[in-house]
């Protein structure tokens, strides 16, 4: 019996030589694509929805310039004006929200972003001409279309339970995608056939090429945009495998300060000892502290950094305005490095404007590849089920027929 199951053993290993040689002809090609096929019909519908939402929220920083123009754009005249004046004025507009961030956008003609948080917890952002002072505009972004498409992308219009179900489905996207390059592999002679696209054929091998070859090139994208995507939701799980994988740490916290009584030094002496720390970057937000433990988080761009709001910190001490730590990108350990571009990686800004547009087309992919196999489908199974029963259907009309009462 012993000797029978290692021949057993012995005979499977040929299965895999074969697979590489001619796949069509294995058992293990017949189980990927079932779990190809039946995955991607259960949840091609959901990743639809979740890639064209975020095709749109790649540029969603331009898309809500222009959901309001007027009150985004101003006039240069000079240098803004100290930005303790406008945060006095802000807030002597809405004296009871909690002041969150300020976003300094690098374009001299567009406003700055006053974000805060109402009472009731809407985010509200006001838009003020860093110039003239004046307040341009206060949107709720809570009612905003922009962030209705982007709670649906990112947690289902579900909170941290809707987060988490679509990072498991982030993951089913990876499994179906991966098993779909295997089913991809025609063996080594006819390898080449996979990259053919037949534009003169019939609709129904033109949706077979599609779903083919337009599953393989994007395969890669599909997969980054899908573990980056599922970071959101399992923070501190990939912090941990970041870490394991580096040898070193992934996440280092940012440094407290000593409660306070008094009051805090102005957001202009905050901001120069920011600029002061790292003399080759731009401020792009200030995050304020949210209890009085906390520091201020400066958000630092340099030239080199692959994200539009930089990804070097500057913590500064609201008492005294002192310098209390510097995250340049560069020196920060791998793992740390690694947790930080996954925001970057998931919003296509690693690359710049190439990378945005192909992340455009990358999450139209799931709802072309979902389309393209549900015609697929429908040319395979059901419409020949739909002729099988047209026959049976005809033969059954003349007996009915004949068996009525005369």
């Amino acid at each position: 019996m012993a000797l029978w199951r290692v021949r057993a053993l012995l005979s499977r290993i040929p299965a895999s030589v074969t697979f590489w040689q001619a796949p069509r002809k294995t058992a293990a090609r017949r189980w990927i694509f079932n779990i190809h096929f039946y995955g991607g019909l259960i949840a091609g519908l959901l990743w639809l929805v979740v890639g064209l939402t975020g095709s749109v929220i790649v540029f969603v920083p331009e898309l809500r310039r222009l959901e309001a123009p007027g009150w985004t754009r101003v006039e240069p005249t000079g240098q803004p004006l100290a930005l303790e004046t406008l945060w006095q004025r802000v807030h002597k507009g809405r004296p009871a929200d909690k002041m969150a961030s300020i976003y300094f956008d690098f374009k001299p003609t567009w406003a700055w972003n006053f974000r805060s948080v109402a009472d009731n917890g809407d985010r509200i952002h006001t838009f003020v001409d860093q110039y003239r002072g004046h307040l341009l505009a206060s949107v709720n972004y809570n009612h905003s279309l922009l962030q209705w498409v982007y709670d649906l992308h990112a947690d289902l219009l579900g909170g941290q339970r809707g987060r988490e179900v679509n990072a498991w489905f982030a993951f089913a996207l990876c499994v179906v995608t991966s098993g779909g390059v295997l089913l991809w592999w025609r063996g080594c002679r006819y390898w080449k056939r996979g990259f053919e696209y037949r534009a003169a054929a019939s609709w129904k091998r033109q949706a077979w090429d599609l779903h083919n070859l337009g599953g393989f090139c994007f395969y890669l994208p599909l997969l980054l945009l899908s573990l980056s995507g599922a970071y959101f939701a399992f923070q501190p799980a990939f912090t941990s495998v970041a870490a394991m994988l580096t040898g070193g740490p992934a996440v280092i916290p940012p440094p407290q300060v000593a409660a306070r009584n008094g009051p805090r030094r102005s957001l202009d002496e905050i901001l120069e000892s920011a600029r002061r720390a790292l003399p080759d970057s731009a401020p792009s937000m200030i995050i304020f502290p949210a209890n009085p433990s906390e520091a201020f988080s400066l958000r630092m761009r340099r030239s080199s950094d692959p994200h539009r709001l930089g990804l070097n910190w500057v913590y500064v001490d609201p008492a005294s305005a002192r310098v209390l730590r510097v995250d340049r990108f560069d020196r920060q350990p791998r793992g740390v490095q690694l947790i930080r571009l996954m925001i970057p990686l998931h919003y296509g800004t690693i690359g710049g404007l190439f990378t945005r547009v192909l992340w455009v087309v990358a999450g139209l992919m799931p709802g072309v590849l979902f389309s393209a196999a549900l015609l697929m489908w429908w040319n395979r199974v059901l419409s020949k089920k739909r002729r099988a029963r047209k026959p049976a259907a005809a033969e059954l009309r003349p007996a009915a027929v004949s068996n009525l009462p005369r």
